[in-house]
C-alpha cells in the first residue's frame, strides 16, 4: 500500500554568498568587514515617494485663473458682524405742547344787544371762531382780533377752554383763506369768512 506523501507547495530558497577580496600587504580588515556586511544584507529596498498631483486650476470665461471664494458660514458672519443684544430703549412720547391761557379782555361789551349769547351754538371750534369773529366785526366794530378775544368770549359763553393753543384755530382759518393777518398774532375776518359764518350760524 503506497504512503501518502505530503508535498510542500512552498519552494525552498537557498542563497550562496561568495566573497572574493584581494587585499594587499596593507589590507584593511575594516574594509573587508564592510564588504562582507553589504553582501550579506542584500539589495537596499527602494523607497517610492508618491507625489500628489496639484488640483487642476479652474479657468473662467476670460481664460484667466478663477479664484474660487469660499462661501461665508454662519460662524464667519457672527465673527465679522457682532450682534447687538442690547434691548432697544422704549420710545418716550413727547408731551403735547400746551400754550399758556390767554388773558381776559375785561372791557369787552358782551351784554348790549345783540348780546354775545345770541350767536348760537356750534360743535366745532372753527365754526365757533368764525361766529365770534363775525359778531365782533358786525356788532362791536372790532375787525382785528387775537386769541384773547376768542378766549374771553369762550369764558362768557361757558364753552370748553381745554384747547392746547387758542391761536391754532385762527392760523388754520387763515390757511383756509377765511382770515387775513395784518400783523403777526393778529387776525381779521374777511368777506369769505363772514359769508361762511352766516352759513354756519345756527
Amino acid at each position: 500500500m503506497a504512503k501518502n506523501t505530503a508535498v510542500s507547495k512552498t519552494p525552498s530558497r537557498v542563497r550562496l554568498v561568495v566573497l572574493e577580496a584581494e587585499l594587499g600587504d596593507n589590507g584593511d580588515v575594516a574594509q573587508l568587514a564592510q564588504a562582507l556586511t553589504a553582501a550579506l544584507r542584500g539589495p537596499t529596498p527602494t523607497t517610492v515617494v508618491k507625489r500628489i498631483a496639484a488640483p487642476a486650476q479652474q479657468v473662467n470665461g476670460n481664460n484667466g485663473d478663477a479664484h474660487e471664494e469660499e462661501e461665508p458660514t454662519l460662524f464667519d458672519a457672527l465673527e465679522e458682524e457682532p450682534v447687538d443684544v442690547t434691548p432697544a430703549a422704549p420710545k418716550v412720547k413727547k408731551p403735547r405742547r400746551v400754550a399758556p391761557k390767554p388773558q381776559l379782555i375785561n372791557d369787552l361789551d358782551i351784554t348790549t344787544e345783540p348780546a354775545l349769547s345770541s350767536i348760537g351754538t356750534f360743535k366745532s371750534n372753527h365754526k365757533r371762531y368764525l361766529a365770534i369773529a363775525a359778531w365782533l366785526h358786525d356788532h362791536r366794530g372790532i375787525e382785528v382780533i387775537d386769541e384773547r378775544h376768542i378766549y374771553t368770549c369762550y369764558r362768557h359763553l361757558n364753552w370748553p377752554t381745554n384747547i392746547p393753543d387758542f391761536a391754532q384755530p385762527l392760523r388754520e382759518l387763515k390757511h383756509k383763506q377765511l382770515f387775513e393777518s395784518p400783523e403777526t398774532g393778529k387776525y381779521a375776518i374777511n368777506q369769505l369768512g363772514l359769508a361762511k359764518a352766516k352759513d354756519t350760524n345756527g
